[in-house]
């Protein structure tokens, strides 16, 4: 009898062990039926993307790290919708567009310094600043989405807003039916990156605009919901650095990608103004 129970124990871990591998770089968590945030925990930027459906097509809103080259990310999406997709980006850098070749429609806003780049072939060739990263990336782009204009995905409508602050080229998603908002890097929990403070808090000004305290927001790193209140925080926080920066102190140096950097904190907003000079050198 216990050689019988022996065996039994060592099939269950042979069959355990020889089984598919869970897939637990990709964490799936549902919003509502239609909406999904796809988070990459692990990774080391701790960074979410968004899956937006409609009744006839569906945007996937950044593509993450691609640091995991044994997940696919396309099969991820594909287990939740076989709707066309539409690949949108918030920006450009490297822990956005990771698995971005996986997918064969790719759409960028109609931003003119973001069309002015398109090659005659419709080819959207990036450079190592645009990506922050080792490597440049081409691609190939095949639809033109309008911004600041209803987007109809099919019972369901979403807007574009142009919001720059974190990067020159970076957008948000408003969704007016729903209450949701999808802001890529420029709001989040966690220590924010900004490149203008001028045109961040102008990008914080439009979306208080079209928005209001009941509407839910989704940030692109650490944990993805965050608060409305935030808005007017880092809004806030931003304004009195921007008055008056020679008499905020920083609150700590941080060795950024080799670079020292100032981070500055004003109650419980941490940002570093002026990070993209650090990558000049890959241009």
């Amino acid at each position: 009898m216990k050689r019988l129970v022996c065996c039994i124990i060592i099939f269950l871990i042979i069959s355990s062990s020889c089984s598919s591998p869970k897939n637990d770089w990709f964490k799936i968590h549902k919003i509502d039926s239609r909406t999904y945030i796809i988070s990459e925990p692990k990774s080391s930027q701790n960074n979410s993307c968004y899956l937006i459906m409609g009744s006839k097509e569906a945007i996937l809103l950044d593509t993450g790290t691609g640091e995991n080259k044994n997940k696919n990310l396309s099969r991820a999406i594909r287990a939740l919708t076989d709707l066309p997709l539409i690949v949108l980006l918030t920006h450009f850098h490297f822990d956005h567009i990771g698995n971005v070749n996986e997918f064969n429609c790719i759409g960028i806003p109609e931003i003119p310094m973001i069309e002015d780049k398109l090659s005659v072939d419709s080819l959207l060739n990036l450079t190592n600043k645009e990506t922050l990263g080792k490597s440049t990336a081409k691609l190939k782009i095949s639809k033109f989405l309008p911004v600041g204009k209803d987007i109809d995905l099919g019972n369901r409508r979403i807007k574009i807003l142009y919001t720059p602050g974190h990067s020159k080229e970076s957008i948000s998603i408003i969704d007016n039916e729903n209450g949701y908002i999808f802001t890529g890097d420029l709001i989040y929990n966690g220590l924010l990156l900004i490149n203008d403070c001028n045109a961040y808090v102008n990008s914080i000004n439009e979306i208080i605009k079209d928005s209001n305290s009941k509407y839910k927001v989704f940030g692109a790193h650490g944990k993805p919901k965050i608060s409305y209140e935030r808005l007017f925080k880092i809004k806030e926080a931003i304004e009195l650095y921007r008055t008056d920066s020679s008499t905020i102190k920083p609150y700590r140096q941080i060795n950024f990608f080799g670079t020292t950097k100032n981070i500055y904190k004003i109650e419980d907003i941490s940002f570093i103004v002026g990070y993209t000079d650090v990558f000049k050198q890959n241009s």
